[in-house]
């Protein structure tokens, strides 16, 4: 058991509420708890635990996704450390969930961008459906399929370098991707032919 590492995580978890970094508080308690091994705390640092857990619990984030009081007892801190664990993880799946309203909006932005891009280039302005299809991308998480329809809408208003810009990036992602590959073979062809 490190004392001083547990002073030093609780005091960090105390900033990273008053901060509004709540998850990270959590976290660092979280630590502390851990780095006892599994003993009673120490008499001498029995206050800071307390004090930390009162940050915790006043900070808004936890009384709005817990409201149940929390405070230490000497031999309860398995429970405590279990508790916390479990919050922590519940927070974490949160944090990585879009809201179906959010996730809605985001791809209601991302079709618009795709959609204005392509009558961009119906209207000879590949410059400005760059600019939207960049803009795109903005709103991108996980729609794989966008650098293929970009990419596609490229080379068919014959830019075949810009067509390649948005493969390559695609390719990043997905280095193997079959579809990919075979519009960047398409455009490096089309690219040579031109050239000449």
């Amino acid at each position: 058991m490190n004392a001083r590492k547990i002073r030093e995580d609780l005091g960090r978890a105390k900033a990273s509420c008053q901060r509004r970094d709540f998850l990270r508080a959590i976290f660092l308690t979280i630590n502390a708890f851990k780095e006892l091994g599994g003993q009673t705390v120490p008499t001498d640092m029995r206050g800071d635990f307390r004090t930390a857990l009162s940050v915790l619990t006043s900070d808004p984030q936890y009384k709005k996704e817990c409201g149940q009081p929390l405070t230490y007892q000497p031999g309860k801190e398995r429970e405590l450390l279990i508790f916390l664990i479990n919050l922590y993880k519940e927070l974490r799946g949160q944090e990585n969930q879009e809201d179906y309203e959010t996730t809605l909006q985001r791809k209601i932005n991302l079709d618009r961008c795709l959609k204005d891009g392509k009558l961009f280039l119906k209207q000879g302005k590949p410059s400005e459906a760059d600019t939207s299809f960049a803009e795109a991308l903005k709103y991108y998480k996980n729609e794989f399929a966008v650098f293929s329809i970009m990419a596609k809408a490229m080379l068919e208003a014959g830019e075949y370098v810009r067509a390649l810009g948005h493969v390559r990036r695609g390719l990043k992602e997905r280095p193997e991707d079959a579809d990919l590959r075979r519009l960047a073979e398409e455009c490096l062809r089309l690219r040579a032919q031109a050239s000449r």
